[in-house]
């Protein structure tokens, strides 16, 4: 896919001492995603899930006449790969009850924050591990659940705001309950 004209805003105080939005760049991306979920006939109660995506992006031509755009850098948030894997397992407990177990993991590839250098800077790639068991009834259910079990410190933003980092962290380990009521 081709992308005219990509706008972002600049803070170049060799042209103007504001902020001001640009067409800075095109660029091209090439990608591919999926998803695939599979209900093994040999253990019954049990459903695979997989996601991924696959990107390749670059700057192919600088329309900004400075150097704060560089022909040829990836764009900004866009991981090489990124890709996520489930399993859940339910069985009858007692005739009237669900019970579920359900172990994640979800991998975000590295990327880069923003396509101005100045402003530019790296997003590591991370992983994180999540466990979910409960038990669902007729008209109730309740859930125990962890996410970001190996509390990775990973990101999903990063910016300059007059001269700040600003950081969006991804959301540290969390465990919890959730209990659900159908009326």
């Amino acid at each position: 896919m081709k992308v005219d004209r990509l706008q972002t805003t600049i803070f170049d105080p060799s042209i103007t001492n504001l902020f001001f939005s640009d067409n800075a760049a095109n660029a091209e991306i090439f990608g591919v995603e999926g998803d695939v979920t599979w209900f093994p006939a040999a253990i019954p109660g049990l459903s695979l899930y997989g996601g991924f995506s696959v990107l390749d992006t670059e700057i192919t031509d600088v329309l900004t006449p400075t150097n704060d755009v560089v022909e040829g850098s990836e764009l900004a948030f866009a991981p090489g790969f990124q890709g996520n894997l489930r399993a859940r397992y339910e069985w009858t407990v007692m005739d009237d009850y669900t019970a579920h177990v359900m172990p994640k993991l979800v991998y975000s590839g590295a990327s880069w924050s923003d396509i101005i250098e100045i402003n530019k800077a790296r997003i590591d790639s991370y992983t994180t591990l999540g466990l979910s068991a409960g038990i669902t009834a007729a008209n109730w259910s309740v859930e125990i659940y962890g996410e970001n079990l190996n509390d990775t410190v990973g990101q999903l933003s990063n910016n300059f705001v007059f001269d700040r980092e600003r950081i969006t962290p991804i959301r540290p380990r969390t465990i919890g309950l959730r209990v659900g009521f159908q009326i």
